[in-house]
């Protein structure tokens, strides 16, 4: 799911600048799904390990760390390997549901890599190291401000086209201007395969997401442009139709 930039965001930046390339204990949440930065996240908290962890997160910064593990199930505790990425999660919104479980909506804010491991036990404590993109090389600037004008242009035909295949009025969306956040947050609304956000999540080329990104979107707009297309003159037909049968 897609995150424009809105209210609060400049604190979230700011969060997220002084955690980049910094150690930290976070709390592990493993699950079957992969949270990028830039990526909002609704999750239901029913294991009473995970109301204790949401219980203290809500009490402290509101962060917790969303790794990825294809085994964790209700009731298991999977273990994340050491030195493997995941993203903390900001939670953004909490409703609050009967018998102490809740609703919860977050966004991926940071990646890291679990360094090693305080405690398991009620639920997952480690030491994790933030970090970011390597900085852009001088002599990449030129090839990356073009791969950012080729994939801004292209997302931007692909959310046109999708306001027009679901009937919405078309309307700008405020992208961030820098260009790592811009990367994840193109990838946060056009990739769905656990593969493909895991790939993008680890790397750490700013350039080479945005040039995989670029791959996706040249295919992606086009179908939905497609796509949009035929949903209008569907709906110019069946109008037309309605009309003729009126009496």
């Amino acid at each position: 799911m897609l995150h424009c930039k809105g209210r609060g965001d400049e604190h979230e930046e700011s969060d997220r600048m002084k955690k980049a390339n910094g150690i930290a204990r976070l709390p592990i949440f493993p699950l079957p799904v992969v949270l990028i930065p830039e990526m909002t996240l609704p999750l239901h908290i029913f294991e009473p390990r995970y109301r204790l962890m949401l219980r203290r997160c809500l009490e402290g910064d509101r962060l917790f760390g969303l790794s990825y593990h294809p085994d964790a199930e209700v009731g298991r505790l999977a273990i994340p390997d050491l030195e493997s990425v995941g993203c903390a999660a900001r939670i953004l919104h909490v409703r609050p549901l009967p018998d102490g479980r809740a609703n919860i909506l977050t966004i991926g804010t940071t990646r890291y890599r679990i360094a090693r491991y305080l405690s398991q036990d009620p639920y997952l404590l480690a030491e994790v190291e933030f970090f970011a993109d390597d900085p852009i090389e001088d002599e990449e600037r030129d090839a990356v401000t073009a791969l950012v004008a080729h994939a801004t242009a292209r997302f931007v035909r692909f959310l046109r086209a999708l306001q027009r295949l679901h009937d919405l009025p078309e309307r700008s969306v405020a992208l961030p201007d820098n260009v790592e956040r811009l990367s994840f947050t193109i990838a946060a609304a056009v990739l769905h395969q656990p593969e493909d956000l895991r790939h993008v999540l680890e790397l750490v080329s700013t350039r080479a997401r945005l040039e995989f990104l670029l791959a996706h979107l040249e295919q992606l707009a086009e179908d939905y442009e497609q796509r949009a297309r035929s949903h209008v003159e569907a709906r110019r037909n069946g109008h037309r139709r309605s009309l003729s049968r009126a009496p």
